[in-house]
């Protein structure tokens, strides 16, 4: 058999559409400073709830200061007590004056604190391979006098700093399906197929790199998004240290899980994995599956299978670049913010069994020779 198996990816890139808005507010002053945190933004301004088990980091500008922070690196957590997200050490609204914010999740976890400035930010020689955290940054909260009540998550209502966040990496999942594994000829025989994977790896994937976000406008107020890194095709990727790209003995993933497939029911051979977005290359970014295929046949009017051909340790190797020649289904990069589902088909039965006949030419001789009687 020369295919074993297809695969298909689709990419669910989380839509994100920023709300730069800016309501009303109060300028009574000193009242406490508060936050409303989500993790995604959709309109109005609402998105996805931010757990209060976790927190974040945040730094805070007034107007008019050349660098230094009103707020520098605090942590900011949900105290159930006020129902309300604080930092430890409080902080108050000026009077007449506003204020900038930037915060980012994880709080001040190793390898993953970001370098932080009033219109750019930027997250050096992170190696995702070892963090394996969901590294999130926020829209940039302009101009901001008070707390106000923007930022709705569909269950909880917070008075605060809007504080959306984006996800500044890629999530990757792989499930395995079976295929056709079983056929009926016209004369009663039954031929199926068991497949058993044994072990999958995942190699070749650039792990460690670098990225910096510009703030796209210095003037405006409310919500202001960051500009995203793009490379030479428009993919908003890192840009990846590529000499420590891990190889085929140098695996970024492997699973040795015994996995007896079903037909037509995926199993994940790799759960939800924090991924350096990166462009992908064909023979670069690969999986490999190793299986387990036996073949059974029915003859006609026979009650039982019996087994008509083992194959061991069978090895496939795929591209993790995906081009079905449809953008929607195509998958040429890893960026920021997209969560991308690898669904891997395997078709144990291959082609069917055919013939090509023919006769080789006679080879002519001709003998030469005397022969007296």
């Amino acid at each position: 058999m020369k295919k074993f198996f297809m695969i298909l990816a689709g990419a669910a890139a989380l839509v994100l559409a920023s709300c730069a808005k800016t309501e009303e507010s109060s300028t009574k002053g000193d009242s406490l400073i508060s936050f409303q945190p989500a993790s995604r933004l959709s309109t109005k301004v609402t998105g996805s709830v931010f757990p209060t088990t976790e927190t974040f980091g945040t730094f805070a500008w007034t107007a008019g200061t050349s660098g230094e922070y009103f707020i520098e690196n605090q942590e900011v957590a949900f105290d159930a007590s006020t129902n309300a997200w604080t930092t430890a050490t409080p902080f108050y609204w000026p009077k007449n004056q506003t204020v900038d914010f930037f915060s980012y999740y994880p709080y001040n976890a190793s390898g993953t604190i970001p370098t932080v400035g009033k219109t750019q930010i930027s997250y050096s020689n992170v190696d995702f391979s070892a963090t394996q955290v969901d590294i999130m940054y926020a829209d940039k909260a302009v101009s901001y006098t008070d707390n106000i009540d923007q930022v709705d998550d569909g269950q909880n209502a917070y008075e605060g700093v809007p504080t959306i966040f984006r996800h500044a990496g890629s999530k990757i999942k792989v499930n395995v399906i079976l295929g056709e594994n079983e056929k009926t000829e016209a004369d009663g025989t039954v031929t199926k197929w068991d497949v058993t994977v044994k072990n999958v790896l995942l190699y070749g994937i650039y792990v460690k790199g670098s990225c910096t976000l510009n703030l796209s406008s210095t003037t405006a107020t409310g919500l202001v998004p960051w500009e995203k890194p793009k490379d030479a095709n428009d993919y908003y990727v890192w840009d990846a240290d590529k000499t420590v790209t891990n190889s085929e003995s140098n695996v970024l993933y492997i699973d040795n899980t015994v996995r007896n497939l079903e037909k037509n029911v995926g199993q994940t051979v790799i759960p939800e994995t924090y991924m350096l977005p990166q462009a992908l290359a064909a023979g670069q970014q690969r999986i490999r599956l190793t299986f387990d295929v036996v073949t059974y046949r029915k003859a006609p009017g026979a009650s039982a299978f019996s087994p008509a051909l083992t194959q061991n340790d069978v090895v496939a190797n795929a591209d993790l670049l995906i081009d079905t020649g449809n953008v929607s289904t195509s998958v040429f990069a890893w960026q920021m913010n997209q969560y991308i589902v690898y669904n891997i088909t395997i078709g144990p039965a291959g082609k069917q069994i055919t013939f090509d006949p023919a006769i080789d030419d006679w080879e002519n001789k001709t003998v030469s020779t005397n022969i007296e009687l």
